[in-house]
Order: C-alpha cells, then sequence, then structure tokens
C-alpha cells in the first residue's frame, strides 16, 4: 500500500513540474519545492528487489 502513494505522490509531482515549467509566469519557490518533493518521494521508491541482502 505503501508504494502504490508513493507512485501516486511521483505521478503527481510530475505532473505539476510539467505544468509550472511551460508556465510563463511560474512560481520559482514553488517549482524548487515540488522539485524537491519530487526527489524525496523518489528516494523513498525502492523495489523489493533492491534491498539489500541481511
Amino acid at each position: 500500500m505503501q508504494n502504490y502513494i508513493i507512485n501516486e505522490n511521483i505521478r503527481c509531482y510530475r505532473k505539476l513540474i510539467a505544468m509550472s515549467t511551460d508556465d510563463p509566469h511560474r512560481d520559482e519557490a514553488r517549482h524548487r519545492t515540488l522539485v524537491q518533493l519530487l526527489a524525496e518521494e523518489e528516494a523513498k521508491h525502492v523495489k523489493p528487489d533492491d534491498w539489500p541482502n541481511e
């Protein structure tokens, strides 16, 4: 379930960033925040195959 939420957040942030990128009157602080949030969500997204062996 957690992976689903992370995937949806990533999808949402990518969409908002794309919209912001094309806006000539974009709010730079908001755009940077969206990019940072996307990076944080992508860092959380680890597939089970990528987990180290314990």
